[in-house]
C-alpha cells in the first residue's frame, strides 16, 4: 500500500494492486488454481520436437552447396516410365488401328522372355531388345520422340524428381544422367544436365542397324564411369549424390557419399533401412496415363506410313 501511496494517477489505472480491488473468487477460481495444477501435471506424452528431422537433416546434407556432383538414373528414378514403354509408343505411332492389334499381341507374346532376360542379364536385355530398332527412320524416330516427351514423358515424370536437377544446378552441382534410354529418347532432358550416358544405336543410310554402338554403363560398370568421370573433371565422389530406384544401381549408390534411394524397390529398401541411406518418395504428375502397355497416338494425316517407323510388316515381326 505504501508504494500503491507513491504512484500517480496514471501508473494506478494502469497497474492496479490495490487488494480490496481483486475479485479474489474469480481470482482463486479461475487464475491461480488452474494455474497450479498446469504446473504440476505429470506429462503422459512427450512435447513435440523443434529440432529437425533425420530426413531433413540428411536433405540438407545432400543440398548443401558442398557436394560436387549429382548422377541420376532415369527409369523409375526421374520418370515412371522404361525402354519398353518407350519402344512402344514410338512403334505404334504410325500404325493403322489393324495394325495396333498385331503388334499389341506380339509386344505381349514377348513380354515374358524380356523379363527373365533382363533379370539374368541386363547388358543382354538390352543388346536384344534393341535390334527391334532395325530399320527404323532416325530422323523419325527423332522427330517422334520430342512429341513422346511432351505427350507421354512429361505426365509420367516425377516433378519433385526434376525439381531436385534443377536444385542442385542452381547449387552450381555439376549434373549427370546415366540411363540405358536410347539417345533420341532422353535428348529432351539434356537442359536439365551437364552431361548424359545413354544408349547410341549405329546407323546407315539415316536407319538404325539395331546394333548399340556402346553398351551403356549398368551394375558395376557405373561406379567405374562415376569414378573416370570424376577424376576427369577434378569431383570427389565423397562430397557426391547419386540417385537410384534398383538394387542394380547398388555400385552407383556406394560409390557417392550421399546416395538417395528413390521409390526403392523391396530389396533397396532394406539396404537403405540398415546403412541409414537418405529416401525419398516421389509422385508422378497428376493426369498422367497407367494404361500398362502404352501406346502412341494415332498419325491422323497419314496412317501406316512406309516411309514411317515399322510401318513395314517385315520389320514390325522382327
Amino acid at each position: 500500500m505504501a508504494l500503491w501511496e507513491r504512484m500517480d494517477g496514471d501508473d494506478r489505472a494502469t497497474f492496479c494492486f490495490d487488494p480490496a480491488a481483486v475479485d479474489w473468487d474469480s481470482y482463486v477460481r479461475d487464475i491461480h488454481l488452474p494455474s497450479i495444477i498446469e504446473h504440476a501435471r505429470v506429462r503422459t506424452s512427450p512435447g513435440r520436437s523443434t529440432q529437425p528431422t533425420r530426413s531433413e537433416r540428411a536433405r540438407k546434407a545432400i543440398l548443401s552447396p558442398d557436394r560436387h556432383l549429382a548422377a541420376f538414373d532415369l527409369e523409375n528414378t526421374l520418370i515412371a516410365s522404361n525402354v519398353v514403354d518407350s519402344y512402344a509408343w514410338l512403334a505404334s505411332r504410325h500404325l493403322s488401328a489393324e495394325r495396333r492389334g498385331s503388334f499389341v499381341a506380339e509386344l505381349l507374346a514377348a513380354a515374358p522372355g524380356w523379363l527373365a532376360l533382363d533379370r539374368r542379364d541386363r547388358g543382354d536385355f538390352l543388346r536384344s531388345f534393341y535390334r527391334r530398332y532395325e530399320g527404323a527412320s532416325v530422323a523419325q524416330v527423332e522427330a517422334d520422340a520430342w512429341e513422346m516427351f511432351h505427350r507421354f514423358l512429361l505426365p509420367r515424370s516425377f516433378p519433385a524428381g526434376i525439381a531436385r536437377v534443377r536444385e542442385h544446378r542452381r547449387l552450381g552441382h555439376r549434373t549427370l544422367l546415366i540411363t540405358g534410354a536410347l539417345d533420341a529418347v532422353v535428348a529432351p532432358f539434356a537442359p536439365l544436365f551437364d552431361d548424359m550416358v545413354c544408349a547410341h544405336l549405329s546407323r546407315r543410310d539415316g536407319r538404325y542397324t539395331g546394333h548399340l554402338e556402346d553398351l551403356p554403363p549398368i551394375g558395376e560398370a557405373r561406379s567405374s564411369l562415376l569414378a573416370d568421370y570424376a577424376e576427369e573433371h577434378g569431383l570427389k565422389l565423397s562430397e557426391s549424390v547419386a540417385y537410384a530406384d534398383s538394387s542394380s544401381d547398388l555400385a552407383m549408390l556406394e560409390a557417392v557419399g550421399f546416395p538417395v534411394a528413390v521409390n526403392p524397390d523391396t530389396r533397396l529398401a532394406g539396404m537403405a533401412r540398415r546403412r541409414g541411406w537418405h529416401v525419398e518418395h516421389w509422385s508422378k504428375a497428376k493426369g498422367g496415363s497407367d494404361r500398362p502397355l502404352p501406346l502412341g497416338s494415332f498419325d491422323t494425316t497419314r496412317p501406316g506410313r512406309r516411309a514411317g517407323w515399322l510401318a513395314d510388316e517385315a520389320v514390325l515381326g522382327q
